[in-house]
């Protein structure tokens, strides 16, 4: 989990082994409670799969992209 917007980068242009899965919170939170309330709402919804996947939370909307490098 990272609030880092370099951390795309280095994922998907490093060289290093890729992560399990990444969970990117491209919001300021108002506090630590609400950060963990959205990745607890997360885990809830169905069919969304978190490994693998470089997945980006922005504000109400989530977008994902499989872990790869091409």
């Amino acid at each position: 989990m990272t609030f880092d917007r370099d951390f795309g980068a280095l994922v998907f242009q490093g060289t290093g082994p890729l992560p399990a899965g990444v969970l990117f919170l491209r919001f300021e939170p108002e506090s630590p409670e609400h950060a963990a309330q959205v990745i607890l709402d997360l885990l809830v919804v169905p069919g969304l799969e978190l490994m693998d996947r470089f997945t980006v939370v922005d504000g109400e909307r989530v977008r994902q992209r499989l872990l790869r490098r091409d």
